[in-house]
């Protein structure tokens, strides 16, 4: 499966068709103002196939829309990953923002700094080592980084805060010994 499949998880087909019917245009019309075969826009409305990042951008210029607008919204509070698909950024292209590894930014999708502490973490992801230690003592996102998360989603530092809270993922009961 393309690398692009997991880019728009929150992608919702059935916006993609009403969105086009709005605008009075058939599939094939669409498919030649973005310059793709018009079979691609039959899978994408089917939910067939998923859609790129960098596609959502195109149709959503040509339709005028905002990404969000062809997305489902998440459930509970978003996660960073909910936050990029709502965007329609890639990981390579929020690494990129935030001036970070593509592994750094994948800890950072699953709620954690990485497994480095203390000075140690502060230096490579260019923080103090107060805002280290408070988010050792708290699992908060340090506020330096929260700016930074928002500032590369264009959202507000409390959301990326949120969002990385949700982010991490609940711990697995242990199985009852027998």
């Amino acid at each position: 499966m393309p690398s692009h499949a997991t880019d728009i998880p929150l992608f919702n087909p059935a916006a993609l068709t009403a969105h086009r019917k709005r605008a009075h245009l058939t599939q094939v019309e669409l498919a030649r103002r973005l310059s793709i075969h018009d079979n691609k826009i039959y899978r994408w409305e089917r939910g067939i196939t998923p859609i790129s990042a960098a596609d959502l951008r195109l149709v959503c210029a040509e339709l005028r829309l905002v990404p969000a607008q062809l997305q489902h919204l998440p459930d509970g509070p978003p996660t960073i990953p909910d936050l990029r698909s709502l965007r329609a950024v890639t990981a390579a292209e929020l690494a990129h923002r935030l001036a970070v590894k593509p592994h750094r930014l994948a800890m950072w999708e699953q709620g954690y700094l990485g497994p480095e502490q203390g000075p140690l973490l502060a230096a490579i992801i260019g923080i103090s080592e107060q805002a280290v230690d408070h988010y050792e003592r708290t699992g908060h996102l340090p506020p330096p980084l929260a700016h930074r998360l928002a500032r590369a989603l264009r959202i507000t530092p409390a959301l990326a805060a949120i969002a990385f809270t949700a982010s991490r993922a609940p711990a697995v009961p242990q199985a009852q010994a027998a």
